[in-house]
């Protein structure tokens, strides 16, 4: 008998009622699976258009709070991108103000914001009378480090400035980029000054540093239109060197720092710090630094001369941990040396035209290209004690090169006495 032509029962589950019943579950189980489909296309077409809708918003939120001195696209891109920003109510650029900023806080899960980007925006008066900013000079340089590590003055807690190109347009370090405009003579201004900051807590990446100083320039060539600021702004650099914050061997240092290489060959070290930290040096920057330290192994070794000097010298491990040996040279060209001030107490006051020493500061002023400049030198203590007889060899050295570099003019240098009351 063949079987394959045998009649199969009602309710077999063989053919064709089984078959049929098979086919019905999945064409149903398709419906399902086509509509699940068209639930998750709907969702995600919801779901871009509120990004797309918060993106938006957020635009109009940094032209509003920026003054409209940024691309609000630029801004979104930093830090890998975001949708999703707010702005601190308490902050708005505004070109009628001498001073002002705004704060653009990138939004994360619900309730929570972390730091994104920040804008200041500095006006400078033509007449320098009418300015009343007071800056002070008394930073420490490795004090987010005192304390938690092994050798303190291996880095520092910022970068120096490094120009942007030969510095005409302004400098960066490694979260900041700031661009200037200096304005023509018949205005109301002196020069236009804007500062891009990268906010969060990861240092800025080469591709966001880049993207800062676009920012920077942007809002100082807006802002100088804005206010009929008449100037001719250069192009960003093509290199951005990366900024260090290790210090290293003294004897090779170059750029800002190359007149203390040159320094320690001719003359010998001797106490003097064995380590630098340097920016390429340019022709035209309006702010740059060398910052000298001596490390651990050197402070070891003149410890012991200089606690027979002194009465009540600290304790060395207070010193290495918490109080390192350091000094700083720095030059200001132009505006930024209005309103300078140093000293603990006092807050002596650092005038163009003028030299001195306050406590644990020294400067000389010098005009460069036209416009003033200071030059300055910080001393640690009691660093500024156990360096006492080269100090004033040290200072004119550094002051030379600040104003070889530039052309300078008109030196005006501190007298011998001023290094004797260290």
């Amino acid at each position: 008998m063949d079987v394959t032509s045998a009649a199969v029962p009602p309710g077999h589950p063989g053919e064709p009622a089984g078959r049929e019943r098979v086919q019905k579950a999945l064409n149903a189980l398709f419906c399902l699976v086509a509509v699940a489909g068209i639930g998750v296309s709907v969702w995600a077409i919801v779901m871009q258009v509120a990004d797309l809708r918060a993106r938006s918003e957020s635009r109009e939120r940094i032209a509003a709070g920026c003054g409209g001195l940024v691309d609000p696209e630029l801004v979104l891109g930093l830090n890998g991108g975001t949708d999703r920003v707010e702005l601190s109510d308490r902050h708005h650029v505004s070109t009628a103000r001498r001073v002002s900023n705004c704060l653009v806080h990138r939004v994360g899960d619900p309730g929570t914001t972390y730091g994104h980007f920040a804008l200041t925006l500095t006006m400078y008066p033509a007449d320098p009378k009418a300015d009343e900013r007071r800056i002070a000079l008394d930073d420490e340089p490795f004090e987010l480090r005192r304390g938690g590590v092994d050798d303190i003055t291996a880095a520092a807690d910022r970068a120096v400035p490094h120009p942007l190109g030969d510095g005409r347009l302004g400098e960066y370090e490694s979260h900041m980029v700031t661009a200037r405009a200096l304005c023509a003579d018949d205005g109301a201004l002196s020069s236009v000054e804007a500062s891009a900051v990268a906010k969060y807590a990861d240092v800025a990446r080469p591709e966001d540093r880049r993207t800062l100083a676009g920012l920077a320039r942007q809002a100082v060539e807006r802002a100088a239109e804005e206010r009929g600021c008449r100037a001719g702004l250069p192009a960003l650099p093509a290199e951005f060197p990366e900024p260090a914050f290790a210090l290293r061997p003294a004897a090779g240092a170059g750029g800002t720092c190359a007149w203390y290489g040159r320094l320690i060959a001719a003359e010998g070290r001797g106490s003097l710090p064995d380590r630098a930290l340097a920016a390429p040096a340019g022709t035209a920057s309006a702010h740059d630094a060398c910052l000298l330290a001596l490390g651990e192994d050197g402070t070891r070794r003149i410890w012991p001369a200089y606690e027979k000097t002194t009465e009540r010298p600290r304790d060395l491990g207070t010193v290495l941990s918490l109080s390192p040996l350091w000094l700083r040279t720095e030059t200001l060209v132009g505006d930024g040396t209005r309103g300078v001030r140093t000293g603990l107490r006092d807050r002596t006051e650092i005038r163009p035209g003028t030299a001195g020493s306050d406590e644990f500061t020294w400067w000389a002023s010098s005009v460069c290209d036209g416009r003033p400049a200071l030059h300055l030198m910080q001393v640690s203590y009691p660093y500024d004690r156990i360096l006492r007889d080269r100090l004033e060899p040290l200072f004119r050295a550094y002051v030379d090169d600040a104003t070889g570099r530039r052309g300078c003019t008109s030196p005006v240098l501190p007298e011998a006495s001023d290094f004797e009351r260290s």
